[in-house]
């Protein structure tokens, strides 16, 4: 799949987990500390977009490889991709 997409994607997690779902905020410190940094919520947003991808291919395909090395790729440019756009956001908005 076209990366991207999954960065896209990985984005729209991202976004969802710090605006838009109430019932995770406001439970514990560390939940709130990393919802409230971009960085560290798109890191997360990222292996769990690439592991949603990876199981739709192995609905398609049959066959399930997961390589931890893309895992990690996957959540390190997730994390500068929604921390940029959250950034440039922010910065047309104001």
């Amino acid at each position: 799949m076209n990366w991207l997409i999954i960065l896209i994607c990985a984005y729209s997690v991202c976004f969802g987990l710090q605006h838009k779902v109430p019932f995770i905020h406001n439970r514990t410190n560390f939940t709130d500390s990393m919802l409230a940094c971009t960085y560290c919520t798109g890191f997360h947003s990222g292996w769990i977009t690439y592991l949603i991808v990876k199981g739709f291919e192995y609905i398609q395909n049959g066959e399930l490889t997961i390589l931890y090395s893309e895992v990690f790729l996957c959540a390190f440019a997730s994390a500068i991709f929604c921390y940029v756009v959250d950034v440039l956001v922010q910065h047309f908005e104001g």
